[in-house]
């Protein structure tokens, strides 16, 4: 193989890896849907199940609601599901 084939394969092969990363990036795979639950923000009494699936649904989850951790569960965290 000579080098300068060696040099157009390399940027041709980056050049896929840039377009394929920046569909991911923008997120042109699913747009306007979240796509992986996810558990953050402690739940408090000031901050329970109503307010965590008002908070999912604002993030474009379908639900929300608080899940305890632990063994026994002692803490409550605010998970949205798809």
């Amino acid at each position: 193989m000579k080098m300068g084939s060696l040099k157009m394969l390399v940027i041709f092969a980056l050049t896929v890896l840039i377009a394929m990363s920046s569909d991911l990036v923008s997120g042109n795979i699913a747009p306007g849907k979240a796509s992986n639950p996810l558990c953050f923000n402690p739940c408090t009494p000031t901050f329970g199940s109503n307010e965590c699936k008002t908070f999912c649904v604002n993030k474009k989850y379908k639900e929300g609601s608080c899940v305890g951790f632990g063994i026994p569960p002692t803490f409550k965290y605010c998970c949205c599901n798809n």
